[in-house]
């Protein structure tokens, strides 16, 4: 009996110690499976859970002029923001953080102190700022969220995160400014809400002025407070790249003063003003009347947001008498002595007729003549000495019916349609500047390649880009295209400079110690109906100085009501180039002006 109830208890200790040792075996596994095998993920399971994830907004890059002046930037600032129920949570009252004062040890800080230290800061008080978590308390007891202040710089951010308090937390905000306004507006366009770029240079250049936002988390405790010392950058942000334009800040001003002045004083629908430079082809000015104030889009009308001398196109008129001048002394079908007799209209065949903008008879002018008085006859009757194909050509190469390409996101071609389409009407009216039209950036590319001997630069507007970190890079605005002989392009300043000093518009062309050329232009438009309007786009393209020519200038005034448009347009090119001459210090001209035949002297203006 006692040997069977020994063995009884024998085996009720092995089951028990089985048990014991299939549990102890149970856990000892799952311990190897928390601890070694499922540990990663289990700890990257729970730092999901715990961690909080953090966009850190990169940094629009700057629009500046030629010369570093800032023309648009981003505003950075900071909101602050605390948790008031982790404020007045039990371990909230006090926290602890290092000593700033003794740079050693820790201390314990009060909520009441915290909000004083934060005040010094934000420029409040700490009884506001205890005022806004009970306010935020009253509402909600587990409120979790409430601005302290909106709108800090970066020095007071530092500040406040140097605090260490755990419960204040921020967030950044960035607004795109244009310190100078309005003052080329028109080119570097604007960035809406969340800077997204909506016109001009802002949107053409946006993959080199958008940077790349990087990322941080941190780890919180179950209060939801963050655990010091846990922040980790998963994505570096990288800030936007600065554009460099080749606009002058100051010329650019100047020019939209005067082209504004001059639209009001003929009571015009517009005006547009350029400022090339004839060596690189690049944009110094491009100024319109009303410019768009970037700060303040609303203000504009909607056709003011994008630059109009880039996608407002119209026929260019006279002043693209130069274009056929030009080919006939390049083709060696004229000299500028060439004579014509020009009657006032002319039927050439039948369905074809025209006639010139003032009342003469029959007179005998040189081809430099029929520039002076502006004869849509005359330059029409040696200009048929080239064949429309001959014609086509040089339009093309002068950049008609093509876009510059200069930087800008929206560009018109204009119109040039192809030489097998021209009815006979317009074989003939193309000499003279009408049944094609152009941007007044392209008018002006026009003169920069004949006073850049022969050679057609394409206009440029954006000069770099410079990442923000790395070397600046040069877009391709296109090849130099030779357009005339050097000889043929020397012959046609030389006409330029008789038309501009000694023709119509000498009184108010003529700029003391220096010597200018440049052409009138009077156009019908189109009114858009198979007709044309009854008013005019007024011109003039104009070179300075002639012995060594370094600027174009062209002025359009668009259907003037009140005033003189092609006396508007001459004093915008006059003003703008005294403006030019007074900011680059272009020293006078060196003699040398003879003034070519003309032939019948006649009176009127052009």
């Amino acid at each position: 009996m006692r040997w069977k109830m020994i063995r009884g208890t024998r085996g009720r200790n092995l089951v028990a110690f089985g048990i014991i040792l299939v549990a102890a075996f149970a856990f000892m596994v799952r311990l190897i499976d928390v601890q070694m095998i499922s540990a990663p993920q289990m700890n990257e399971d729970s730092r999901e859970k715990r961690a909080v994830p953090i966009t850190i907004p990169s940094v629009r890059g700057d629009i500046v002029d030629r010369n570093g002046d800032v023309l648009a930037t981003t505003d950075e600032r900071y909101d602050v923001q605390l948790s008031p129920k982790n404020v007045t949570a039990k371990n909230g009252r006090v926290f602890t953080r290092p000593d700033l004062e003794r740079g050693a040890g820790t201390i314990d800080v009060t909520a009441e102190q915290a909000f004083e230290e934060i005040g010094a800061i934000t420029g409040q008080t700490g009884a506001e700022i205890k005022q806004i978590v009970d306010d935020a308390i009253a509402v909600n007891k587990n409120s979790d969220f409430a601005y302290v202040k909106r709108g800090i710089d970066l020095s007071q951010l530092q500040a406040l995160k140097e605090l260490r308090i755990p419960w204040l937390t921020f967030d950044s905000q960035h607004k795109r400014v244009y310190p100078n306004g309005a003052i080329g507006g028109n080119i570097v366009g604007f960035a809406g809400q969340d800077e997204i770029a909506q016109a001009g240079v802002e949107l053409s250049q946006d993959e080199c002025l958008a940077g790349t936002d990087g990322a941080e988390t941190y780890e919180r405790g179950a209060d939801g407070v963050q655990l010091p010392g846990s922040v980790v950058e998963t994505k570096r942000a990288e800030n936007g790249g600065t554009v460099e334009l080749t606009l002058d800040r100051d010329l650019q001003w100047a020019a939209q003063q005067i082209i504004n002045e001059q639209t009001q004083n003929a009571g015009a629908e517009y005006g547009y003003l350029v400022i090339q430079d004839v060596k690189t082809g690049e944009l110094i000015a491009v100024a319109e009347d009303g410019s768009v104030d970037p700060n303040d889009v609303g203000a504009s009308d909607d056709s003011r947001h994008n630059s109009r001398a880039f996608v407002r196109p119209y026929e260019p008129g006279s002043t693209f008498k130069v274009i056929t001048a030009a080919a006939l002394i390049d083709q060696g079908k004229a000299t500028p002595e060439s004579t014509v007799t020009a009657p006032y209209s002319w039927q050439p065949e039948e369905g074809v007729s025209f006639s010139d903008w003032f009342q003469h008879g029959p007179a005998d002018w040189t081809l430099t003549g029929t520039l002076v008085y502006s004869s849509n006859v005359g330059i029409s009757m040696l200009g048929g000495r080239m064949s429309p194909e001959t014609r086509y050509d040089y339009l093309t190469k002068f950049g008609v019916g093509q876009p510059t390409n200069a930087g800008m996101p929206l560009e018109d071609a204009g119109t040039l349609a192809n030489v097998a389409d021209w009815d006979r009407q317009t074989s003939y009216v193309t000499m003279f500047g009408q049944g094609l039209s152009s941007t007044i950036v392209q008018t002006a590319g026009v003169f920069q390649a004949i006073a850049n001997d022969g050679v057609r630069i394409p206009p440029s507007i954006v000069k770099s880009c410079t990442p923000a970190e790395g070397k600046a890079e040069n877009p391709d605005h296109g090849k130099p295209v030779k357009v005339l002989s050097p000889e043929a392009a020397k012959i046609t300043q030389n006409m330029l400079e008789t038309t501009g000093t000694d023709g119509l518009v000498k009184d108010m062309a003529t700029i003391p110690g220096y010597r200018i050329g440049g052409k009138t232009g009077t156009a019908e438009q189109s009114d858009g109906q198979g007709g044309y309007r009854t008013d005019y786009v007024h011109s003039f393209a104009g070179v300075f100085p002639m012995d060594d020519p370094q600027y174009v200038i062209v002025a359009s005034i668009g259907f003037p009501h009140g005033g003189d448009g092609t006396a508007a347009a001459v004093t915008a090119f006059h003003d703008a180039a005294e403006s030019t001459i007074r900011k680059f210090r272009i020293p006078p001209s060196e003699p040398g002006y003879v003034k070519l035949p003309i032939g019948d002297e006649l009176g009127g203006a052009g």
